[in-house]
């Protein structure tokens, strides 16, 4: 699995790649989807369990009290919007994602995630997600399914399935991003989450990354185990293409930088 990042400050790459290493989460409030955690709700109003559901969270309440519920729901739209809202909001406070991808040769992701390839990439081990599902915030590692409209949420499905449509939907526009996601309890809007550094497989780094990166890379992972690879954007198509680092060599790797 890869994950992209922007290198906003170079003491950055210590923090993800360093001797502590770590991968960064975020909660829903911060990403770039203004859909994030999107559904449409079915209160299904007329399932004979909501009158036994009803009755159990309003205490003291009548048969009248429940036909008006239901009116209620069946004619007032803004009923469930409201909900809608109130339940998305209530899950993006308390949880924090991050984001996966199955490739790293994506020129979209190269764009939208490194600073326009200014940024590096790092490929992680599968035995990091193992280490992830033990941590004691952890909830769920789940691959992004994509479609034209936002899932359905019914009151009466269990919660998981709530969570997963809920946590686990997007656009059909970002299919090619190919995400999986790792979903932890947390309430703060970024957070690093330690990782040890045996999980990093390679570094890729940005066709137009300043060379003060490449130099803080190959210092941080000198004598290491980790690869490092520089991405390639000049040649004759408009593949990313990656070659291995070798000392003393010069790498021409964009048209400009």
């Amino acid at each position: 699995m890869f994950k992209f990042y922007t290198i906003p400050t170079i003491d950055i790459i210590d923090k993800l790649i360093g001797e502590q290493a770590t991968i960064k989460i975020s909660s829903a409030f911060t990403l770039n989807d203004p859909f994030e955690l999107k559904f449409n709700m079915d209160l299904e109003p007329l399932a004979e369990e909501h009158k036994e559901l009803f009755i159990k969270n309003n205490p003291g309440s009548t048969e009248k009290d429940f036909k008006d519920w239901q009116r209620h729901v069946l004619e007032g739209d803004n009923y469930t919007w409201y909900l809608e809202q109130q339940q998305r909001e209530r899950i993006a406070m308390n949880i924090a994602l991050c984001s996966f991808t199955e490739t790293n040769k994506n020129n979209l992701m190269w764009s939208h995630y490194t600073n326009n390839h200014k940024g590096i990439c790092v490929e992680y081990k599968p035995e990091m997600f193992e280490y992830l599902n033990n941590l004691q915030n952890f909830l769920v590692f789940w691959k992004v399914i994509y479609s034209k409209k936002p899932p359905t949420v019914k009151t009466l499905e269990t919660l998981t399935s709530k969570v997963e449509k809920m946590m686990f939907n997007k656009q059909i526009e970002w299919k090619y991003e190919k995400e999986h996601r790792v979903v932890f309890q947390s309430d703060k809007d970024t957070e690093f989450i330690p990782i040890d550094r045996k999980f990093i497989k390679s570094v890729y780094i940005g066709s137009r990354a300043d060379t003060e990166i490449d130099n803080k890379i190959l210092a941080v992972c000198n004598n290491t185990h980790i690869d490092i690879y520089y991405g390639i954007t000049l040649g004759k198509s408009y593949d990313v293409n990656f070659e291995k680092h070798k000392d003393r060599t010069i790498y021409t790797r964009a048209f400009y930088g």
